[in-house]
């Protein structure tokens, strides 16, 4: 949420429960925002719970706020036409990119209005959050119906205990009932959510082991070094934004020097750009490179 909003949010707070009785072109003026906005301020705090009274049509004060509390997240709504220019601005900067949708993502998930991933035909990954993080914030079980699992190659069902994200969303931390085992799951290849009304039961087991740089996940990491070219190096960070934290420039060349939980992530990146990219004392991962080269190459033979 924008610091602003927050300010903005608190500073009406305050000045509707003052002994000062503020008319709204006064309100707007002190929050710096058009009149509109002020109205609109005032009706999302309604929505929140609090209780404001109109005592005349310039004047309007706080007179409850709820015992539970406000939630942030509840106070600022975007609009449509927000989020469409959100949109917009997002894809001017950086073009189609994951960063964009994973940016696109969060704000679907933070915010309970009409959402960004919504305006741009995602919607189905925006309800899937709204409803993990529901499940998360409980402490209950659900299913991840028609679950296209890439290690499996199978669509099935399966019921977990949803407890944590990746920072990105696109990965969700989960403990399967039936293999008795944590496990991460890709948030786009959920079909939909059905919430169970069951409670965890084996929370003393979840755990939340950070992913490397190319966002594969294991217990086990080994170190990988890389000589990028620049092309190699812009493309790397594009697609996978947390690896500039291990790079450096060294004569004339960009170095990657990380650990990675599996060989797969760094070695689909680097047969995607073996004329950009030079190995260095790395040999788990030229392992992987020439098995997967020896594996596929009879099918162009």
């Amino acid at each position: 949420m924008e610091h602003a909003s927050i300010y903005r949010i608190f500073r009406m707070l305050e000045m509707l429960g003052s002994n000062v009785d503020y008319t709204t072109p006064e309100l707007t003026e002190r929050l710096d925002v058009c009149e509109r906005s002020t109205y609109r301020y005032i009706e999302t705090l309604k929505l929140a719970g609090c209780t404001i009274i109109k005592k005349d049509k310039n004047i309007h004060k706080l007179v409850k706020i709820p015992s539970e509390g406000i939630k942030l997240e509840e106070l600022v709504l975007i609009s449509s036409e927000e989020a469409f220019l959100i949109h917009r601005m997002l894809r001017s900067i950086a073009g189609e990119c994951p960063l964009v949708y994973n940016l696109e993502l969060k704000l679907a998930a933070i915010f309970d209005a009409i959402c960004i991933t919504e305006i741009v035909g995602n919607k189905s990954a925006s309800e899937n959050i709204k409803e993990l993080k529901k499940a998360i914030n409980n402490h209950e079980r659900v299913v991840l119906m028609n679950y296209e699992s890439g290690h499996t190659m199978q669509i099935s069902n399966r019921e977990v205990e949803p407890y944590a994200f990746s920072t990105n969303y696109a990965d969700l931390y989960a403990y399967e009932i039936a293999t008795g085992k944590n496990k991460i799951f890709k948030v786009c290849r959920i079909g939909w959510v059905k919430p169970t009304c069951n409670l965890w039961e084996h929370e003393d087991k979840h755990e939340v082991i950070a992913p490397d740089c190319f966002r594969m996940n294991g217990k086990e990491s080994t170190s990988v070094t890389l000589k990028m070219t620049l092309l190699a190096k812009n493309l790397l960070i594009e697609e996978y934004p947390l690896s500039s934290r291990d790079l450096t420039y060294e004569d004339g060349y960009w170095w990657l020097r990380t650990n990675v939980k599996s060989m797969a992530g760094a070695g689909r990146f680097y047969l995607g750009l073996s004329d950009q990219i030079e190995i260095i004392q790395s040999p788990e991962l030229v392992s992987f490179v020439r098995n997967h080269i020896r594996k596929n190459l009879a099918r162009f033979i």
